[in-house]
């Protein structure tokens, strides 16, 4: 049955599960096998040409080691094509310190000397099962791609193996690697089929949204030092917010971001490094924020001072529009530059928070907004019209737990913005039960699953936007599991309408 505000007791700032909840603990989500049975098909069928290798690096065989190694060194490879008038051969980093330790040549040696010249190659078209069959057979660690005199790139065994299991490591060494923009959207173009590759196989949202947030990280420091004039990175902190900030964004959206300037940074300078990145951003997949939360919104680009004003402006005048910015910033994550200008900004506004429930109560209002979509005997209440059958998964389960978290979160004062990991810290600080946050964590992983293959698989959508599932197109099983979450989620919202007494908000 469905818990009820009255049952939950508060006491010494602990907030205990109603027994309806704590007595009927969530059950472990998993997901269908009927979804899993076709997740092996990019071993079989993916070729060469999907890797989308980088342009490799080529050499005159005149070139000395010292200028190979120091080409290695700037792209971050450890390998590079070698050519004279009729042919192309490999030069390896285990060549050069062969060369210098082992045969002592100097550093100003030519480096055709050392190249291999008997080369393994393989087409574009080939299968990735069969390049991987290839060197397991000869012992070798990569194959040149290409067709006689033609080459196109290197693969290595790390790089095949790396995409055949979950392509993030293929990813993240391509965006190190990349030199320009074009390479850097290059480097990230198959991120969603990846991410599709995870969720089919059953990877918790959690474990997924901690890698895409690793994927994201590199491609804002890379952009940053592509665009960023010299030293600049040394006076401004690049942040990300909302679902990016908590490390939740699993699907590519718009761009959430802000800057902060130290007070030593020319304006002129930031202010167009913001402009140059947000649309670098745009070219690499991640359009413009509707809401405008960019830092080419002056609100989200100033000097540390700046946002330190802002902030109190925010808790001093604590309207829904306010608390809401205040929200944004505290979901904030640093992504790229000088850490420290953002701890700076956000110790300050921990700070400066007022000890005032009241000010916690309006902060924590929003989850009302929106109904869980659960009625009489815990049966489904689905949409009417062109929605017919379909529920909201984040109006009515994933904002419920991500604000009334993100709302205790902030009256004690936890710092990391991820919500699983403000549960874990609510619960060591006693603040909830520690059996009611294992349920809590659980039916937030499942709705988060459940939210990402409703934007993988129009079969679910049934041609709804947003995050509208379509019931009658899930499992029995997963019926069960996204009851037995929404019951949760209502369990919680009780708890938070108790602890911020929000029934007697006006």
């Amino acid at each position: 049955m469905r818990s009820q505000a009255g049952g939950a007791r508060v006491s010494n700032r602990r907030i205990k599960a109603t027994d309806a909840t704590s007595q009927q603990p969530l059950k472990r989500c998993i997901v269908d096998s009927e979804n899993t049975e076709n997740s092996d098909s990019p071993l079989l069928t993916s070729r060469i040409r999907d890797l989308h290798l980088t342009k490799p690096v080529i050499l005159d065989a005149t070139a000395t080691i010292r200028d190979a190694a120091a080409k290695m060194r700037a792209r971050r490879i450890d390998a590079i094509l070698v050519r004279d008038e009729t042919r192309h051969g490999v030069l390896t980093s285990a060549d050069i310190r062969d060369a210098l330790a082992l045969s002592e040549l100097p550093v100003d040696s030519p480096i055709g000397p050392i190249s291999t010249w008997k080369l393994v190659m393989a087409s574009p078209d080939e299968l990735l099962f069969k390049a991987l069959l290839t060197m397991t057979k000869r012992g070798i660690s990569r194959v040149v791609i290409g067709s006689g005199a033609h080459v196109v790139g290197i693969l290595g065994l790390t790089e095949l193996l790396s995409f055949l299991t979950n392509h993030a490591s293929l990813t993240i060494q391509r965006i190190l690697r990349a030199t320009t923009l074009a390479e850097l959207a290059d480097a990230t173009s198959h991120q969603p089929m990846m991410v599709e590759s995870l969720v089919t196989k059953g990877l918790k949202a959690r474990h997924i949204g901690r890698l895409v947030r690793e994927l994201d990280r590199q491609v804002y420091e890379k952009a940053a030092h592509l665009l960023a004039p010299p030293e600049l990175l040394d006076h401004v902190c690049l942040l990300v917010m909302g679902s990016e900030g908590r490390g939740e964004q699993i699907t590519k959206s718009d761009q959430d971001n802000a800057m902060i300037a130290d007070e030593s940074c020319p304006t002129e300078a930031y202010e167009a490094f913001a402009h140059a990145f947000t649309a670098a951003m745009a070219q690499l997949g991640y359009p413009p924020c509707p809401g405008n939360v960019m830092m080419t919104n002056p609100q989200w680009c100033g000097r540390v001072a700046d946002y330190e004003r802002l902030i109190l402006s925010w808790i001093r005048q604590p309207s829904p529009s306010n608390l809401m910015q205040l929200a944004i910033f505290f979901d904030a994550r640093p992504m790229a530059g000088r850490n420290i200008l953002f701890q700076r900004a956000r110790d300050f506004m921990l700070e400066n928070l007022p000890s005032d429930p009241s000010f916690y109560a309006h902060f924590a209002k929003p989850i009302l907004t929106f109904d869980t979509p659960l009625g009489f005997l815990n049966r489904f209440i689905v949409e009417k019209g062109n929605k017919q059958g379909q529920i909201d998964l984040k109006r009515g389960g994933v904002f419920p737990i991500v604000h009334g978290v993100r709302s205790l979160a902030l009256e004690h004062r936890i710092k990391d913005p991820n919500t699983i990991h403000r549960i874990r810290g609510l619960a060591r600080r006693g603040v909830l039960e520690s059996t009611f946050c294992t349920d809590l964590i659980d039916a937030f992983d499942f709705l988060s699953a459940l939210r990402v293959r409703v934007k993988l698989d129009p079969h679910l959508k049934h041609g709804a936007e947003g995050d509208y599932l379509l019931i009658e197109n899930l499992g029995r099983l997963e019926k069960e599991y996204l009851r037995d979450s929404l019951v949760v989620v209502d369990g919680f919202k009780d708890l938070m309408i108790h602890h911020f007494r929000l029934r007697q908000l006006q």
